[in-house]
């Protein structure tokens, strides 16, 4: 028993052409004597790729409307910029973080995550500055541009290591965390000298103790190869 693959009726087996529509019945057991497949074949659908400045051009479009918002409810109520500054520098933070990478990668070069790092710290600080002449502070050079500093040097340490040393993520890792245990006393010192708060540590010491132990507990696995391999396989790594 067959159907007709056009309107579906039922077929008599001496039948050649369907009764109802007139489509030719072809047999698929019958050896393929060159003439039209059974069945219409798919279209062959090729994934188109999006470019990287359309992303940008929309990514810029997206981050303007909450922008410009911001500018006019600010000016209509105040007269002038006041509190939607910071909303724009937040924004402006975030979007060089996403847009850095997606121009620097047009055309890939080798130290794309370091100049990335860079723009992204040289917006912090620009942000930090402007916060600090709104509000008319004093910590901007002495305590801001050091710690932010502090923190772009140590993430590109990182990224410089990963890239150019065959140091496992272990050991990378584990040298991340000494640099954050190493940055709190360095913070607490800053404080102390910026704010006058103290002749001495204080808290800084108790998480520098904990990243210390935790990186040299990264540090033995990475050296223990049974231990290191049982890890992995355990959670799936």
């Amino acid at each position: 028993m067959s159907y007709c693959v056009h309107c579906g009726v039922e077929l008599a087996d001496c039948e050649s052409k369907c009764p109802l529509c007139g489509t030719e019945v072809q047999d698929p057991k019958a050896p393929n004597r060159g003439g039209k497949t059974l069945y219409p074949p798919s279209p062959v659908r090729t994934q188109q790729q999006v470019s990287r400045p359309s992303l940008l051009g929309l990514l810029t479009l997206i981050f303007l409307i909450p922008v410009l918002l911001c500018i006019v409810c600010d000016l209509s109520v105040n007269r002038q910029i006041e509190w939607s500054g910071y909303v724009i520098g937040a924004f402006f933070l975030l979007y060089v973080a996403i847009a850095a990478p997606l121009l620097l990668s047009v055309k890939p070069f080798r130290h794309r995550a370091v100049f990335s790092i860079s723009a992204d710290i040289l917006t912090l600080l620009a942000f930090l500055y402007y916060i600090a002449q709104k509000t008319q502070g004093g910590w901007f050079w002495p305590f801001a541009v050091p710690v932010s500093l502090l923190a772009g040097g140590i993430i590109c340490l990182l990224i410089f290591l990963a890239q150019h040393t065959p140091l496992s993520r272990l050991a990378i890792s584990a040298i991340g965390i000494v640099c954050i245990g190493l940055i709190c006393p360095a913070i607490e010192l800053l404080l102390n000298h910026v704010f006058d708060l103290r002749d001495s540590l204080a808290w800084s010491l108790y998480p520098f103790v904990t990243f210390f132990l935790l990186s040299a507990v990264l540090l033995y696995i990475d050296h223990n190869k049974p231990l290191k391999e049982k890890l992995l396989q355990k959670f799936f790594i």
